[in-house]
Formats: structure tokens, sequence, C-alpha cells
């Protein structure tokens, strides 16, 4: 699922090589609870870090038990301009987020419904131009 700002898309992909896709996608016209959840997320971007944020990330994942430090805090600022990040030489910068689910379905019926139609359709779609490859997944 990819969402934007204006849009969101359910999209079906299968990998044909490592840089090289097919597949099904949809946008989602009816954007209910689910993708209003997903869209209430702190934007993807980068986020500097000071040295202190490096400890403590650090002691963090040595010790998760002993440890108050949440990354919640850093992910909840504004990500940076390639231009900011190219003035902080040589800064530590943490990526993200990136939302994973391996369940979209879980997500809603609406969404499960949507995801199996792509399922099918890019099957479908991958069957009838790589017939020899998939011929080897039968």
């Amino acid at each position: 699922m990819v969402i934007g700002p204006e849009s969101a898309f359910q999209l079906k992909l299968i990998p044909l090589n490592p840089f090289e896709f097919t597949g099904a996608g949809v946008e989602i016209s009816n954007q209910g609870a689910a993708v209003d959840e997903l869209k209430s997320a702190p934007e993807f971007g980068f986020r500097a870090l000071s040295e202190d944020d490096v400890k403590r990330l650090f002691d963090a994942l040595s010790n998760p038990g002993n440890s108050r430090f949440s990354v919640e805090s850093i992910i909840k600022r504004a990500p940076m301009s390639l231009d900011d990040m190219d003035r902080a030489h040589g800064g530590h910068f943490l990526s993200g987020p990136i939302l994973t689910r391996p369940d979209l379905g879980s997500l809603g019926p609406d969404i499960l419904k949507t995801q199996v139609s792509l399922d099918r359709a890019a099957d479908d779609l991958f069957r009838k131009r790589y017939p020899h490859r998939a011929g080897m997944f039968v």
C-alpha cells in the first residue's frame, strides 16, 4: 500500500528480478478508517541524530529492558531536506518510518477484498506475460 497526501494505492507486485516487477494496482477511492490511521503516521524522511541520540539508541538495542529510550521521540521530529542534510556534514541520520504489515487484509474487510482481487489479477498477468516462468510455479 502506498499512501500519499491526496490518494492511496494498493499494489500487488511479483518480482521478476531485483530491478523489475510485474503486478497489479488500484487507487483506493473510498479511504476508510484504516487508511486514515496509516496517514496519521509520521512522514517518511531523514531525521538528524545527535551523539546523545546515537548513544541512547545503542544502549536501547543492547539492553532493551533497562532502557527508557524511545525511537518515537526521534520519529516525531520534522524530516530534513536533502540540502539540510548536506549542510550537516558527517552527521548521523535516521530514515523512516517504513510501516510494514504482512497481512493488509487485517486492516479491514474492504482492504481484504481488494487484496484478494489484486492477487488474482497480478497472478493472471504474470501467467499471461511470462508463461514459461509461471509454469515453474504450478
